[in-house]
């Protein structure tokens, strides 16, 4: 073969490789990098769930710096509601009530993984492609297509600002159920106000939300739940154990929390003593277990019983994928 032609080949070769690793780039920038400019829009989002709809609006403004204050627009039972999440807490703050309820930001669990192991994680779990997108909200886009590779989470497309990585379209599909979202508008002011962002605003009372979960050994656990917690490092579909916490369900009852992500999205399994709550939901059998599955537009509830413990998982994961987590718990 002619020198120049093996050379052509090579290239031809490393293409689709090179194209992956500029659409993870993209995909990490996108999601788990900070802003690189100031921003504010409105997005409205539509839920879909079988045949059954619900659409909200919101006002979404965020600094580069990473703190994000969300204005409901709509529905109307939400308007005039507003979220802001610094990164480290999420304040809450309901109009109707005149309270702010302050937790912990659910970026802390993100930041449980290096940049290294999450690009590992999810080019282990997910094909990635990079396409020229479509200009939504007057801005040219990237689109990056998002695919499980063993079937375990919705397909997702992502439409991202070529120039500013801000994810301004997308689309998640999942069984009958998908989950769409797109701004409408928006812009890139030099500089948001950051008392637009301080809780001090709020008028009414702050409550302390006391944290969900707080990290513990896996005696203590055991100790204060009264189960041998079951704790599996790894779960298929590639989700790792980055956390084990002891958690309150419903404000009252002890239980194990453990957090898992695969990369790209997470799952919570909590652990209690059997027979604290009555499972309700479509009736599953798998391998002699009965299972209760319970389906939203952006999230699955997957309850069953065995050995004395109850096991809840919540995730925004396909049946498929929550059945094979479900058989790898039962059979751990």
């Amino acid at each position: 073969m002619p020198r120049r032609w093996s050379t052509l080949l090579l290239l031809l070769l490393a293409a689709p490789a090179l194209r992956a690793d500029e659409a993870m780039d993209v995909l990490l920038k996108a999601l788990f990098g900070n802003p690189n400019a100031d921003f504010v829009g409105v997005k409205q989002i539509v839920l879909y769930s079988g045949s059954v709809a619900e659409a909200l609006e919101m006002e979404v403004s965020c600094q580069a710096e990473g703190a994000t204050r969300t204005d409901y627009l709509s529905p109307p039972t939400m308007r005039s509601r507003v979220v802001i999440d610094d990164g480290d807490y999420l304040y809450s703050f309901d109009p109707h009530l005149e309270i702010t309820v302050r937790s912990l930001s659910p970026a802390r669990v993100e930041r449980k993984l290096s940049d290294a192991q999450r690009r590992e994680l999810i080019g282990d779990n997910y094909v990635l492609s990079l396409n020229n997108g479509d200009t939504i909200a007057g801005r040219p886009t990237y689109r990056i297509e998002v695919v499980s590779r063993e079937g375990f989470t919705p397909n997702r497309s992502l439409w991202v600002d070529r120039d500013k990585f801000i994810v301004l379209q997308s689309k998640e599909e999942c069984g009958d159920s998908a989950a769409n979202s797109s701004f409408t508008w928006i812009r890139y002011p030099d500089e948001l106000d950051d008392e637009l962002f301080a809780e001090e605003q709020f008028s009414g009372e702050i409550i302390e939300e006391q944290p969900l979960s707080a990290k513990a050994s896996t005696e203590e656990l055991q100790r204060r739940v009264g189960i041998e917690p079951v704790v599996p490092p790894e779960l298929p579909g590639g989700f790792i154990l980055v956390e084990q916490m002891l958690t309150r369900r419903d404000g009252a009852t002890y239980a194990v929390h453990l957090s898992y992500t695969d990369g790209l999205e997470g799952l919570s399994v909590f652990e209690e003593k059997a027979g604290n709550r009555n499972l309700v939901g479509q009736s599953i059998t798998l391998g002699g277990t009965d299972l209760h599955l319970n389906r939203s537009a952006n999230y699955s509830v997957l309850q069953w019983s065995h050995g004395g413990v109850t096991f809840t998982l919540v995730g925004q994961l396909t049946r498929y994928g929550l059945l094979q987590i479900a058989g790898a718990l039962i059979n751990y």
